[in-house]
């Protein structure tokens, strides 16, 4: 059973359902990432690449003895 009884203010939906119920189901919903494929390859290439500079350089982050 569809409902229409649906309410929706900026970041808030309600939904209003009579006393009772024993299940609701939400059909159609989808995330969008907030950090999207590319910018998860650009941070492993940029850590990868700190990481091979800082181990054939002197001035890499931890000192060695």
């Amino acid at each position: 059973e569809e409902s229409n009884d649906v309410e929706i203010d900026g970041n808030t939906v309600t939904v209003m359902f009579p006393a009772g119920t024993e299940e609701i189901e939400i059909i159609g919903t989808y995330v969008i990432p907030e950090f999207g494929t590319i910018a998860a390859m650009i941070l492993a290439v940029a850590i990868i690449s700190i990481i091979v500079i800082s181990s054939k350089s002197r001035l890499g982050i931890m000192p060695r003895y």
